[in-house]
């Protein structure tokens, strides 16, 4: 896609290159047209001696050479007549052996016109038909229009010259016209890169009036989207903590003589509070990891992998775990900021469960993608159990929080991302391997 600069650019480019031509097409017609002009004022003083010289004599059309300049007595001077009358024809001697062939003439008007002459000379011919002493005449009158046409084409190559040195200048003017006219726009669109990847929180309101609208209604978007995750994010974890108390009441209830009595009543209820305790402690971990997020910026993954895994060792104190990151110091997450927390605070979350004593945290660029790839060195799955994981709320383990629904969010994530999410056997550390890839937007 090309850019608007590029656009304005080429079109006035293109429109000074037509306007410049078309000046120089009729600027070389107007000076060929006026040279043929001035070329026939002569011709018609020529005629007009002609006329006043001429005589006949028995019928025969005779001129007074007396009144004739010496031109056209000497050979292929370029200045040449013919007459024609009554079958008979008077040329000059300027024509020597060659001849001159007369067009079509009326008395009402003059005939012009360029003709071939002798000795690839280019004749402007001028001719007409009169009545002398009663008699039709036609009578025509030549000059060698060469030198005057080569002048021509001498000018027309400088004037040529001068307007590609008018037009360079143009062009140079209307692009810096541009990219002055542009750069309010381009400051907008290095703001918004600037957003995507996390250096500001929103875009400049001292943009043109043109796009002034547009920013503002960004603007708003972002911080209608920020309030939302935010409101989102308080409500989990204000229902986690609004179902600790009645969570306790079960518990307590539960251990009332009647019931802790029935054994298959109290296991059975024993093992339902359990899960919903699982449950809500798992909500408060996603919401303390998620933190803030700047919705559309590209994330920094080492400065965000650093405060996710000082969360999961406070979380995961009583494992005294290892968590081992490779992470280049460059590389960007292609989203928003709570997605990848979410992403990354699920998988690693997921291993540190069950984790023996190491996790790890693979970072690398694979040409236009993203590879994330999270292993443990705990027990791992069966072929057979991989493809039960991205089921929502499957769980290979029901005594503990386990692989299960957090795979089922990474898989909405990746997705959504349009990526691939794959499950296995880490070679490393033989445990549990998930390894993900999104792809970075073009």
């Amino acid at each position: 896609m090309r850019s608007l600069q590029v656009r304005l650019s080429t079109g006035l480019i293109l429109t000074s290159m037509v306007l410049v031509g078309l000046v120089l097409l009729i600027g070389s017609y107007a000076l060929h047209h006026l040279a043929e002009e001035f070329v026939t004022e002569r011709l018609q003083h020529d005629m007009d001696a002609l006329l006043a010289a001429l005589y006949f004599d028995d019928g025969r059309p005779m001129l007074n050479l007396e009144r004739f300049s010496p031109i056209f007595r000497q050979p292929y001077s370029g200045h040449y007549y013919k007459i024609h009358s009554g079958g008979l024809a008077l040329r000059s001697r300027s024509l020597w052996d060659a001849d001159l062939t007369l067009p079509p003439t009326t008395t009402d008007a003059h005939t012009r016109y360029l003709a071939p002459g002798p000795q690839d000379q280019q004749l402007l011919v001028l001719a007409r038909t009169f009545r002398v002493q009663g008699r039709e005449v036609t009578l025509a009158v030549t000059e060698d229009f060469t030198p005057l046409a080569a002048g021509l084409r001498q000018l027309t190559i400088g004037l040529m010259f001068i307007a590609l040195l008018l037009l360079g200048f143009l062009i140079a003017i209307q692009r810096l016209i541009v990219r002055q006219g542009l750069r309010p726009l381009e400051q907008t669109r290095q703001d918004i890169l600037r957003l995507q990847r996390g250096e500001i929180r929103q875009l400049r309101t001292d943009a043109p009036i043109e796009v002034y609208p547009l920013v503002e209604e960004i603007n708003r978007l972002i911080e209608l989207m920020e309030q939302r995750l935010q409101r989102s994010r308080h409500a989990l974890g204000n229902l986690a903590h609004a179902l600790k108390t009645p969570l306790t009441a079960l518990t307590q209830f539960a251990e009332y003589p009647p019931i802790r009595v029935q054994d298959e009543l109290y296991n059975e209820l024993e093992q339902q509070i359990q899960q919903i305790r699982s449950l809500v402690d798992r909500e408060l971990r996603r919401a303390r990891i998620a933190g803030t997020a700047t919705p559309g910026q590209r994330v920094i993954l080492a400065r965000e992998v650093i405060d996710l895994n000082a969360t999961l060792k406070k979380i995961y104190r009583d494992k005294a775990l290892t968590l081992q990151c490779r992470i280049p110091p460059d590389s960007l997450f292609p989203g928003d900021r709570e997605d990848l927390l979410e992403l990354l605070g699920n998988l690693l979350d997921n291993a540190c469960q069950w984790a023996t004593h190491t996790v790890c945290l693979t970072v690398s660029n694979k040409g236009d993608w993203l590879r994330l790839t999270v292993e443990d060195d705990g027990p791992g799955c069966s072929p057979e159990q991989l493809k039960l994981l991205t089921r929502r709320g499957v769980r290979l383990d029901e005594s503990r929080s386990g692989y299960g629904l957090g795979l089922a969010i990474v898989t909405e994530i990746v997705e959504q991302y349009k990526g691939h999410l794959r499950f296995g056997h880490s070679p490393e550390l033989g445990g549990f391997l998930v390894e993900v890839e999104l792809p970075f937007p073009r």
